[in-house]
């Protein structure tokens, strides 16, 4: 068992995929993911000799090497599913597939209850793009590609001038009426087949678009893009060159789970 808490492990957590997106986002942007501890259970052997130190991290996730190309995401239906299962799953998929479990310092929000699903991709000292859904979406839909309700474009010599007053000059795009509302349809299609009831997302997921709120804006300013100036070199000597951050809010916070770079996009 690999444990984000050894710091003698970090250099083999950063070994597999998935679990190289948490562990770097918690190094480059601290204080930004919910995530608060992560192991990794390598075989069926790792998890019974450790699974007495395993309570309270109930949240699953897949990863394999990064020698390989990035598995698919297995499905897990619920966040205390089985363990052993989950590992038998994945070594079913792939026999170097490795278990991520983890444990989050705040309470998970229902998926339709979020103000927005963001994703920020940072060209480093050129371009950060930020891809963001609105209310009732998650991350999901931007790091998939499905759905984009509003972009933004900033040059990266704006890093020192952009705040929330001027923030909303470097828009690009806003979704139309129609295309919310196809987008939107396939957004309760999806959560009803999560065993979501229909009516909850007709009173929780706006007919019409409602734009992301500044507070939501303000808090990415100030906890990504105002510390990329200061971490240029830091990100550019760790070989952080094009990446990612993606995820949704918790309450008025945007908190991603993972930082993907360029390997992993």
């Amino acid at each position: 068992m690999y444990s984000i808490k050894n710091e003698s492990d970090i250099p083999k957590l950063l070994k597999y995929h998935r679990a190289k997106d948490m562990v770097n986002i918690m190094r480059f942007f601290p204080g930004l993911s919910p995530v608060d501890d992560l192991v990794v259970i390598v075989d069926e052997e790792d998890y019974e000799k450790n699974k007495s130190k395993l309570d309270g991290l109930d949240n699953i996730r897949n990863g394999n090497p990064i020698s390989e190309p990035c598995m698919k995401s297995i499905i897990i239906k619920n966040l205390n599913q089985d363990r052993l299962e989950a590992l038998k799953m994945i070594k079913k998929d792939n026999k170097n597939g490795v278990l991520i479990l983890f444990h989050l310092e705040n309470d998970i929000s229902n998926r339709y209850e979020r103000y927005a699903g963001i994703s920020v991709g940072i060209s480093l000292g050129n371009m950060i793009y930020i891809d963001a859904v609105g209310k009732g979406f998650d991350g999901r839909e931007v790091l998939k590609g499905i759905s984009c309700h509003e972009r933004y474009s900033i040059p990266w010599s704006d890093i020192r001038k952009v705040n929330i007053d001027n923030f909303k000059s470097y828009n690009t795009y806003i979704i139309n009426d129609k295309d919310y509302q196809k987008s939107r349809d396939e957004r309760v299609d999806f959560l009803i087949k999560c065993d979501v009831s229909k009516d909850i997302l007709d009173e929780k997921i706006p007919m019409k678009y409602e734009v992301i709120p500044d507070f939501i804006w303000l808090d990415i300013i100030k906890n990504i893009i105002k510390p990329l100036e200061k971490n240029e070199d830091y990100l550019r000597s760790e070989g952080f060159l094009e990446f990612n951050l993606s995820g949704h809010t918790e309450g008025k916070r945007f908190r991603p789970w993972q930082m993907a770079d360029d390997q992993r996009m």
